[in-house]
Formats: C-alpha cells, sequence, structure tokens
C-alpha cells in the first residue's frame, strides 16, 4: 500500500511546520499557507486527508473543504482551530467534516490517533461504495441474465403451445386454421374486456391447446361418422380432464385418471402460460348455466378464459364443415351466440364478441380452413 498523502493548510507557518515535523514519519505531507494554492494542489494530486485552519482569510475551513471535496469527494478532513467555541466545532462537523482538534497540539499521539481513525474511517467509506457498485452491478448483471432466461423460457413455452396444438390438430383431424382462428378470435374478445394487455396476450396464446386432451380419447370415437352414443359421449368429455393434466405436469395417464375420476393432479403449474392453458382446456366446456362438463359449474365459478374461449371455439365450430354437416351461414352463427348469452356463454364475453365483430370476420376470411374435419362435440 503507497504512502498516504496528507495536505496541511494553515495560514500560519509555524502550525505548518510543526504538524509537518510531527506527520512525515508516518505520510507524505503537503504543506501550504494558502487556501487558492491548497485548491490547486488538489486538483494535481490526490489526497488522502486534509488537515485545515478553520479561521483563513481567504476563506474559512469548511468553505475551502467544501471546494476541495468537490475535487476530490473521497478526501478526508479534519479542522484545526484555536477557537474553543463548542457551537464551531459543531458547526463544522454538520458540514461533513471527519473531526475537530483545537489549538496548540497538547497531546501529539491523541492528534495521531484522530488522522487514524479519520483515515480508516475514509477507506471503510470507500470500500462501502465500491461495495454497493460493485453489488448493484452484479444485481443488474443477474437482472439481465433473469430477464434472458425469462424471455428463453416464454419462447420455450410458446413453443410447447405450438406443438401441442398441432398434435392436437393431428390427433382429431382438425386444420390448424381451427386453431389459429380460435386463438384470434379469443385474443379479440379479451380485448374488449376489462383485463390487462398481457392476460390478453397470455388468453391468445394459450387457447389452441383447448382440445389436446383428445389425445387420450380412443380414434374410435374421436373420429366416429355421426352422432356418439351416451357412453361414448361421457368418455369423450374426459379430454377437458386429460387437457388440464398434460398443462398442469406434462405427465398423462388417460387410464389412471379415469379410474380415479380425480381432475386434481399433484404439483404445481410452472408458468402462467400454462396454468392458463390448463383451465382453458378443462373448462372450456362449461356452459353458464350449469349444463356444461366436467364439473358443471356456473357463471363466475367457470375460469374468465374458458367462458372467452367458449364462444370462440363455439363460434368457429358451428361455421365450420364437419362430415355429419355443412358449415352455418354467418347469421345463424351469430344469432346462436347472441341467443345463448347468458344461458350458455358470458353475456359480458358475448358483448365484447359482438362489439370486436369486424375484427372477428377479418380473422374469419383472412384464416381460411380447407378440407373437412371430424364432428364437433358441443
Amino acid at each position: 500500500m503507497s504512502e498516504q498523502i496528507i495536505l496541511i493548510l494553515d495560514d500560519d507557518l509555524n502550525i505548518c511546520e510543526i504538524l509537518k515535523e510531527i506527520l512525515s514519519s508516518r505520510y507524505t505531507t503537503i504543506v501550504t499557507t494558502s487556501a487558492s494554492e491548497a485548491l490547486e494542489k488538489v486538483k494535481d494530486s490526490p489526497v488522502d486527508l486534509m488537515l485545515v485552519d478553520f479561521n483563513m482569510p481567504e476563506m474559512n475551513g469548511t468553505e475551502f473543504i467544501s471546494k476541495a471535496i468537490a475535487i476530490q469527494p473521497d478526501v478526508a478532513s479534519i479542522i484545526i482551530s484555536g477557537n474553543r467555541n463548542i457551537n464551531t466545532a459543531i458547526d463544522a462537523l454538520h458540514t461533513g467534516v471527519y473531526d475537530f482538534i483545537q489549538k496548540p497540539f497538547m497531546d501529539i499521539s491523541a492528534l495521531h490517533m484522530v488522522i487514524e481513525n479519520a483515515l480508516v474511517r475514509r477507506q471503510l467509506l470507500i470500500e462501502n461504495r465500491l461495495y454497493k457498485q460493485n453489488l448493484e452491478e452484479m444485481v443488474r448483471q443477474r437482472t439481465r441474465e433473469l430477464e434472458t432466461k425469462n424471455q428463453e423460457l416464454h419462447q420455450s413455452r410458446n413453443r410447447i403451445i405450438g406443438i401441442l396444438s398441432r398434435a392436437a390438430e393431428y390427433k382429431d383431424y382438425e386444420t390448424g386454421q381451427h386453431f389459429q382462428r380460435v386463438s384470434e378470435y379469443s385474443g379479440i374478445i379479451a380485448m374488449g374486456l376489462d383485463i390487462s394487455d398481457k392476460e390478453v396476450g397470455i388468453i391468445r396464446q394459450a387457447a389452441p391447446v383447448h382440445d389436446i386432451g383428445k389425445i387420450g380419447i380412443p380414434e374410435a370415437i374421436l373420429l366416429k361418422q355421426g352422432r356418439l352414443t351416451d357412453e361414448e359421449f361421457e368418455e369423450m368429455k374426459q379430454h377437458c380432464l386429460f387437457g388440464e393434466q398434460i398443462m398442469k405436469s406434462g405427465t398423462f395417464h388417460p387410464a389412471q385418471l379415469i379410474q380415479s375420476g380425480d381432475s386434481q393432479t399433484e404439483g404445481t403449474y410452472s408458468d402462467e402460460l400454462l396454468e392458463t392453458a390448463a383451465r382453458i382446456a378443462k373448462s372450456h366446456h362449461e356452459r353458464v348455466d350449469g349444463s356444461g362438463y366436467p364439473e358443471g359449474l356456473k357463471g363466475d365459478a367457470i375460469p374468465l378464459e374458458a367462458r372467452i374461449v367458449a364462444v370462440a371455439d363455439v363460434y368457429d365450430a358451428l361455421g365450420s364443415s364437419r362430415s355429419y354437416k355443412n358449415a352455418w351461414s354467418e347469421d345463424k352463427c351469430q344469432d346462436f351466440i347472441r341467443q345463448n348469452s347468458g344461458i350458455l356463454f358470458d353475456s359480458n364475453v358475448v358483448f365484447a364478441f359482438f362489439r370486436n365483430i369486424d375484427l372477428i370476420l377479418n380473422i374469419k376470411e383472412s384464416i381460411t380452413e380447407k378440407g373437412k374435419t371430424c364432428s364437433y362435440i358441443a
């Protein structure tokens, strides 16, 4: 460690020489009787500590110290004065001066102690500041890393949603246009409700996997031409529970789920997107009058995102060709949604649907479905 530098400023040259004699064996000293000259020295070279006379002709000690600190913020300072007025000492300390000692210097060891304490305090303050700066930089760096990881995770979740949507499409022989339209319709409807842009985006991203649970339905039922028997329909209903379990745990055991009849699975959702997708998969066939499945939920007991997707899914299914029916006309599709507002569908969701019907019709026109698909189970 290099030798510490002390600036001695006193308009009395004798005092300067005495202090230099006392301190030069331990420190490098810079001596001056002029405040303006002292400021130039502070500009020219680093100083660890300043011993400054309080009463000087150019400026008093605290004024000088303020100007010197503006040049070297880390410099320590001690006022020396023959004035024994306690208020002078208090005023000096309030300006940020480290300590106050009186002339003449009767106890040399005490003088050394004051100087050493001031230098130690200065070093601790510097180290504390550097630690805070390093800590802040570490926090910023960690925050950047976490933001990057969160973006990567978000992208991964989106890819998972896309893959599962495509898997459901191949299993059910529904084209990707159906899932795209349901996604866009759901986003448009959500925008018309009192929810945040973030929630709108999550609903739009999660909507395409509403029927992912059909992966667990036997193809003999899933691809059957015409209507299902009561037994087949009961088994078809299980796709809601299968879909929830897929999105919640990533582990799918349809046989176990059927035997237990329990839709709850252990563990927690990995993130908000998958959590929303799980609720949509489970509850998009619930109806506000309690006539839906799998739990017969009513009204607001049905998750909002599921109420939104219910309207989007039914509207698109009615307007699409199926193996057992032709597509309904646009007027007939809209009438069905309107007539079932407050019965099958949430009236606020239906209102948002019709308030943005032009946007929905633009999506319907821009995303055209090719070919026929299997039956829609309402």
